[in-house]
C-alpha cells in the first residue's frame, strides 16, 4: 500500500474553502483536467463522475462527509489513473486570519505502472487541485 500526502496554504478564508470542496459535484471547478462533473445518488451512496477533457471518466464513492471537521473521504471505483483500492481524504483547516491550509492524502496500491508512476500521478492531481483552488478564490 502507497500513500501520497499533499497540503497547501491559501490566502482564503477556510469556510469559503470548504464551500467548494465540500460540494462533491463541484470538482470540475478548482480540477482543470475535469470537463464536468456528474452527482449520482444512489440511496444513502453518493457518487460523482469526472469527465476528463480529452476524454475518459473517473468514477469516485463519497464514503464519509464531515462538513464542521471541513472533511471528507472518497474512494474510487474505477478509473484510468494507475492506482487501485484508492482512499483519499480532503481536508480545510483555518490559520490564522483569513489564510486556510488544505490537505489532500490517499492510500493505494499501484496498479499497471510503477510505484513511483503511481504517486506522482496522483500528487499531480493534488497540485492541481491546489492551484485551481488558488485561481478560483483569487482576491
Amino acid at each position: 500500500m502507497l500513500s501520497v500526502s499533499e497540503a497547501a496554504e491559501l490566502n482564503v478564508p477556510a469556510d469559503v474553502v470548504w464551500k467548494t470542496l465540500g460540494d462533491f459535484g463541484a470538482a470540475d471547478r478548482y480540477l482543470d483536467v475535469v470537463e464536468r462533473c456528474e452527482l449520482r445518488h444512489h440511496g444513502s451512496s453518493v457518487e460523482r463522475l469526472l469527465h476528463l477533457r480529452g476524454g475518459g471518466l473517473v468514477h469516485e464513492r463519497l464514503v464519509q462527509d464531515c462538513p464542521h471537521d471541513r472533511a471528507l473521504r472518497y474512494t474510487i471505483v474505477d478509473s484510468p489513473l494507475p492506482v487501485a483500492d484508492y482512499v483519499s481524504t480532503l481536508r480545510v483547516d483555518a490559520l490564522d486570519g483569513e489564510r486556510c491550509r488544505v490537505s489532500w492524502s490517499a492510500t493505494f496500491d499501484p496498479d499497471g505502472a510503477a510505484e513511483e508512476q503511481a504517486r506522482d500521478a496522483v500528487a499531480a492531481i493534488y497540485r492541481m487541485g491546489f492551484d485551481g483552488l488558488r485561481r478560483l478564490h483569487a482576491t
